[in-house]
């Protein structure tokens, strides 16, 4: 089989190992590098797309729907300040130029940043399987693949938890004691931090400043969001003052993050959903915005003095648990949070905006308009919105856990057992599963 790996800074090491692995098992190894900084020391067919000259950039470029998709879910272009977008459409024709030559059968990226993106339009268009390896959520430690830029889980190792397996997960879901991989980050060493910081400016002077912001607008930005954060947090409450009212929360997405700016670019610009739904709720309907505990560039100054001045939104202030309001919630919306499974699992009403296998259980609705939200809340105010028993429970799990595998993709700056053995032979043994199969 011929296999296209694509760069993506540290994680592109995790990468390396698999692939190291994979060639020994006779596979035709290539890696599509965007960033030479991250390319991998191992001896593999590389394929390094050059950072774009001056002339590369004032060409025209037919316009493409496709690629100007990418453009509008691009991290460096909404909250970096990232000027021009004729690079995008350099960078396409090189990725096209490069799968024509590998060939390859499959192709396993992230589907985060730009150059991935494109990777995947283009892979679309010639037939050939992109695959993200990315956490499940639940189940912990298991990853699925995702194809494309969707959250449409492939293939799965097909394993059944046992009841009590299934229960005792369920159970710690439901009381909270069990947290998302993605949840349980150990922060680097702050020696690992510096480095890391040093790097990327390096990288941004020699010349990536389509993956790697301008660092003096990163600065800025992070004193922004700070202010933004102790904003928020001065006018917001502590807790939900229910009264007699039908509360929805609406927990934020951190961006910028491919769960919202990718899967759910529809709904990306939050501070528009929100403003769209405050437009539809009946009265003594409330909507309880509660932000990211780690709180990032969607907390803008914007939807900030939105929030403030809306007197039909509660927002909540960044200290308060989830397990704190749970008993007050009637309804969640979610774009394409963690929020929606642990809803499930609870039988909390749920509404998602991204259609995923969540939507398989009869208590976790999608809906592709706003409006729809009004008979899904007389039908909870009516004691008739579905709930789920124990027994579709385990097979909601054991869904979860059949379309995703045991191990943590992840990269070596965020998770320390990245390349332990048993990680590595387990996220081995998924890829060689999807591969051979």
């Amino acid at each position: 089989m011929n296999i296209l790996f694509i760069e993506n800074r540290y994680k592109t090491y995790t990468f390396e190992a698999v692939a190291n692995l994979l060639k020994k098992e006779g596979h035709h190894v290539f890696f599509l590098i965007q960033n030479k900084d991250y390319t991998p020391k191992s001896d593999f067919s590389f394929f390094e797309i050059p950072f774009p000259k001056k002339e590369d950039l004032i060409k025209s470029y037919k316009v493409s729907q496709d690629v100007e998709n990418v453009i509008a879910s691009d991290r460096m272009q909404n909250f970096f300040k990232k000027k021009g977008t004729s690079y995008f459409y350099y960078y396409n024709k090189k990725i096209e130029e490069v799968l024509d030559s590998c060939k390859p059968d499959f192709v396993f990226g992230e589907s985060t940043a730009f150059h991935e993106l494109l990777t995947i339009n283009n892979c679309k268009k010639k037939g050939v399987l992109y695959l993200h390896p990315s956490s499940c959520r639940y189940p912990k430690n298991r990853f699925a693949f995702y194809k494309y830029n969707t959250l449409e889980p492939y293939k799965g190792s097909n394993e059944d938890l046992s009841e009590t397996e299934a229960l005792t997960i369920i159970n710690n879901i439901v009381d909270r004691s069990a947290k998302p991989d993605y949840m349980n980050v150990i922060k680097a060493p702050k020696l690992k931090g510096i480095k890391d910081k040093i790097r990327k400016v390096k990288s941004f002077i020699g010349g990536d400043s389509y993956n790697t912001p301008n660092p003096i607008v990163k600065y800025n930005r992070e004193k922004i969001k700070q202010k933004n954060i102790i904003d928020w947090d001065n006018f917001a409450e502590e807790k939900i003052n229910k009264g007699n009212n039908f509360i929805i929360l609406y927990p934020l997405q951190m961006q910028p993050e491919a769960n919202i700016d990718v899967w759910g670019l529809k709904y990306r610009n939050q501070l528009q959903l929100i403003g769209d739904i405050c437009n539809r709720l009946p009265e003594n309907v409330k909507l309880v915005v509660k932000p990211n505990p780690k709180s990032k560039y969607e907390l803008s100054k914007d939807l900030v003095d939105y929030v403030q001045n809306n007197s039909d939104i509660i927002a909540l202030q960044h200290a308060v648990k989830m397990d704190d309001i749970l008993v007050d919630l009637d309804l969640v919306v979610t774009v394409t949070g963690t929020i929606a499974i642990e809803s499930i699992l609870s039988n909390i009403p749920v509404i998602t905006l991204v259609k995923t296998l969540n939507n398989e259980q009869e208590n976790c609705k999608f809906i592709d308009n706003l409006d729809q939200i009004i008979p899904i809340i007389k039908l909870i105010q009516q004691k008739q919105f579905p709930k789920i028993d124990n027994t579709k429970k385990i097979a909601y799990l054991n869904r979860l856990n059949k379309t995703s595998y045991e191990g943590r993709v992840s990269d070596p700056f965020s998770f320390a057992g990245c390349f332990s053995e048993k990680n590595l032979t387990d996220i081995l043994s998924a890829f060689k599963h999807v591969i051979n199969n």
